[in-house]
């Protein structure tokens, strides 16, 4: 029983370094080389099944199948295994090339053979689907026909879009890519009808699990939360706080505040989708001084001065104020907005006052939103002669102070939109709802305001050793203002978008933030020590957000993430990463603890919490990653692909279940020992987050 034990442990840990040098490994030699000499190989598939027949053994050796949970939750990995191997090696992949109305009868596989169908596949039609008034894609669209081959003959039609595949006599085909003329498509082609049903049992088997042993009296868990009392806990930490920037002693020529302003209600088409000006202008200065404000103008009145007194604003911004960004950076950030993704506003450098009017004709790009076509149309000479003298007209009146004449100017732009653009243009409390919004996730300062109230609170709690009165007032008075603070930001980027906040790094930081404060009211009742760290670990979840860049700029998801599962399968894995980052920071406190003889009680009581925390943790990530193999299936046609996101995923799941085995592996029965390793365990999840994202890239770089 020993040595089982010592082989368990060091083959498990063996299939760690395995997937963890993989990854790296892809990043140099390309992701084929791995699938064919490290995931692909014998010996890799071979660990996995000696490690999984080991196990087996040992949990007979303890006679654990004595305990339902124990056993339904180790059984359900046995057989997601199982389907895992019975995928590799009976499935069939590869690709098949289509042409509209010409019958194919063989695809190619993954090993360049030819193999043929037991049908034959028509392309009737492919179309893409973008969102409204842009030419942004929502959606790939192939409409197959097929014909059984053999007698008798059975015919028929099949839907393939994103997040859609079709069924064919047992074949799966999945849009992969289309021809330029819009005539041809790609599909990919997967035929494993017992791998997929054997793994899809096995998450049904853990999702079984998790609940048997949250429930069980029997189990770890429950004789946690039994022992588990209120405590008291706190972290010390360096605070950051926003510099202000140097206020400039010369006074530049500005356009009218309140024409700026009413300048910023004007829709345009940007970022594909239609929003107000005030959006780019806001992303454009952000860019330029990394506020949304600058001594003391608005977005508006930066952006739009700088249109129309374009000298001696160049003159200021790209070579004056060298505290702020250097020449050089600002320069970049000029060319970019002008040549790189904001080409659809103003395509090229303005290069003397008043000429506003002439790079928006020269761009195609009106101060309507074009209409429902696939793709904007081009502006006639009538519309290019409006426009052009509207914008003429404008600057003149900016120029020379005439207030209300730009008001009316303005005016007779929005009404010509509208005539234009029609039902296109969303409506006016939408444009004056992002203004807002524009205004919300400008102000960084309330962030640097969170976090430093957060930590001299937990300051004050370890000159104090207990929570008091005004702590107890005082944290909740935080949490609560941040709570609402974040779910404002959340809800009103939710109406904007028109999706669920958690596509990018961005709003899966402010859904971290939002989920730590959540799990914080839920528990500071029974476990009074959260609400030392709650709003602590959500203020740098939301600083992270705050300098996630570009990411928090609202942009249309893309097809693949047209899925309710992208919501689920985010949402659950940040929980997980929430409850993982309070365990450090109980761990932390834990080790503090422990250098002093009279805190036995109290280090007690964090290290209960801790264990208890772990459970739903474990079983968060679980499903999560579980979620995502279903999402993956359903829009790429295979459930798991090693991919650099999804091994470290694995990885972190693996590194985080060995605590759960403290009585198998005494030496987790010491406190030291659980939270040096909970602690230094949070390195997979930083890893799994941002170490892919920034290093090791993938097709989850997206996120």
């Amino acid at each position: 029983m020993k040595y089982t034990k010592k082989l368990i442990i060091v083959l498990y840990v063996l299939i760690i370094v395995c997937i963890g040098g993989a990854t790296v490994v892809e990043k140099f030699r390309g992701t084929s080389f791995v699938s064919d000499y490290i995931y692909g190989a014998w010996w890799f598939s071979a660990l996995w099944a000696v490690l999984t027949v080991t196990a087996c053994a040992y949990l007979v050796q303890q006679r654990l199948y004595k305990r339902f949970a124990v056993l339904l939750l180790h059984l359900s990995f046995v057989v997601i295994l199982a389907g895992a191997l019975t995928t590799h090696l009976f499935a069939r992949r590869g690709t098949v090339c289509l042409r509209t109305e010409i019958p194919e009868i063989a695809f190619v596989d993954k090993d360049s053979r030819v193999e043929h169908f037991p049908f034959a596949l028509t392309l009737k039609e492919f179309r893409i689907i973008n969102y409204p008034g842009t030419d942004a894609p929502l959606d790939y669209q192939s409409r197959l026909g097929f014909k059984v081959l053999g007698a008798p003959a059975e015919e028929g039609e099949v839907l393939v879009s994103m997040n859609h595949i079709g069924h064919v006599e047992g074949y799966r085909l999945f849009q992969q890519s289309y021809d330029s003329d819009g005539e041809g498509v790609t599909l990919g082609v997967s035929y494993d009808p017992y791998g997929i049903a054997i793994t899809y049992t096995g998450y049904l088997l853990l999702l079984l699990g998790i609940n048997a042993t949250l429930l069980s009296r029997q189990t770890q868990m429950r004789a946690l939360y039994r022992k588990a009392v209120a405590m008291v806990l706190l972290l010390v930490s360096v605070s950051a706080n926003a510099a202000n920037s140097q206020q400039s002693s010369c006074q530049l020529p500005a356009v009218d505040a309140d024409i700026a302003h009413r300048m910023g209600t004007i829709p345009v088409l940007y970022n594909n989708r239609i929003c107000p000006l005030n959006t780019v202008a806001t992303d454009f200065v952000m860019k330029m001084t990394g506020k949304a404000s600058w001594q003391g103008y608005s977005a508006d009145e930066v952006f739009f001065s700088w249109m129309i007194y374009y000298m001696p604003w160049e003159q200021e911004l790209l070579l004056g104020n060298p505290k702020q960004k250097g020449a050089d950076e600002r320069k970049a950030v000029v060319e970019m907005f002008y040549n790189g993704q904001f080409t659809k506003i103003f395509p090229a450098r303005l290069s003397q006052a008043g000429a506003l009017g002439d790079s928006l004709v020269e761009s195609q790009i009106t101060w309507y939103a074009p209409g429902s076509q696939v793709l904007p149309r081009e502006i006639p000479v009538k519309e290019q002669f409006f426009i052009k003298q509207s914008m003429d007209f404008l600057t003149e009146a900016i120029v020379t102070g005439q207030r209300e004449r730009a008001f009316e100017i303005i005016a007779k732009i929005k009404l010509f939109q509208h005539d234009m653009a029609g039902d296109v243009l969303p409506a006016s409390r939408v444009l004056k709802t992002e203004i807002f919004y524009n205004t919300l996730r400008s102000q960084k300062w309330l962030v640097f305001l969170a976090l430093t109230l957060s930590l001299l609170l937990c300051l004050i709690m370890l000159l104090k050793q207990h929570l008091s009165a005004f702590l107890r007032i005082s944290f909740f008075t935080l949490q609560t203002s941040l709570f609402i603070y974040v779910s404002l930001h959340l809800g009103l980027r939710w109406w904007l978008s028109g999706h669920i906040p958690v596509s990018n790094g961005h709003e899966t930081m402010l859904f971290m933030a939002w989920a730590l404060l959540l799990i914080t009211f839920f528990l500071c009742r029974k476990f009074p020590i959260i609400m030392g760290f709650g709003p602590l670990i959500a203020s740098f979840c939301l600083l992270v957000s705050v300098l996630a860049g570009t990411s928090s700029q609202l942009t249309p998801l893309m097809p693949v993430l047209q899925s309710p599962l992208l919501s689920i399968h985010v949402m659950t894995v940040m929980c997980a990463y929430a409850l993982f980052a309070l365990q450090v920071l109980l761990g932390l406190q834990a080790l503090i603890l422990m250098r002093k003889r009279d805190q036995a009680a109290q280090l007690d009581r964090i290290t209960v919490l801790s264990q208890f925390l772990l459970y739903p943790a474990v079983f968060l990530l679980a499903i999560g990653i579980f979620l995502g193999a279903v999402w993956a299936n359903v829009s790429w046609g295979n459930y798991w692909s090693w991919d650099p996101k999804e091994s470290w995923a694995l990885i972190t799941l693996l590194v985080y279940a060995v605590p759960l085995h403290g009585a198998s592996i005494g030496q987790f029965r010491k406190p030291r020992v659980y939270h040096i390793y909970i602690v230094a365990a949070f390195l997979a999840v930083l890893i799994t987050y941002f170490g892919v994202n920034f290093l090791l890239g993938g097709m989850h770089s997206y996120a």
